[in-house]
């Protein structure tokens, strides 16, 4: 059982070494993240959820909801590796490309929030919904870049996610 328990120790410092090292913007992310989840579940609880047809809370779409903050965050490693390729080397550290990542992902998720505010009946200040839609604009030229669809073609929108 010793055994077990430093172990744990070990990977759980070994984890959190790791984040305390992340840059202050990731952290924001993360909260963002993290609140969108949960007033995505607040919503679902209330009965006014946007993900699904009746309304409810849904195992299927907290589920969806929680991959897709997984895959986001491997989006930010990703664009982490590209920050570290290009300054290997150099003798500097910069995170451009992290966080311009970041700031995309913390505005559309901060949008996601003020969404599921909104259909819990909470009034939202306009003000701060355009300036998170010009914060995600501005984190990649205005235009979100979404995979080709199945049939081949290119499919590019500015829809919400």
């Amino acid at each position: 059982m010793k055994k077990i328990v430093e172990v744990l120790a070990v990977v759980g410092g070994a984890i959190a070494g790791y984040f305390i090292a992340m840059p202050p913007i990731v952290w924001i992310l993360v909260a963002v993240m993290t609140l969108d989840y949960v007033t995505g579940l607040i919503c679902g609880l209330m009965g006014v959820s946007p993900k699904t047809e009746n309304g409810g809370l849904s195992s299927g779409a907290a589920f969806k909801g929680l991959m897709k903050k997984v895959l986001i965050l491997c989006v930010v490693g990703l664009a982490a590796l590209i920050d570290h390729a290009v300054t290997q080397g150099t003798g500097m550290e910069i995170a451009a490309v992290t966080g311009a990542t970041c700031f995309w992902f913390v505005a559309s998720e901060g949008l996601s929030v003020l969404e599921n505010a909104a259909a819990m009946g909470v009034p939202i200040p306009k003000v701060l919904l355009r300036a998170l839609e010009i914060m995600r604009q501005q984190g990649n030229g205005g235009e979100e870049h979404k995979p080709p669809d199945a049939s081949g073609g290119k499919n590019y929108s500015n829809d919400d996610q």
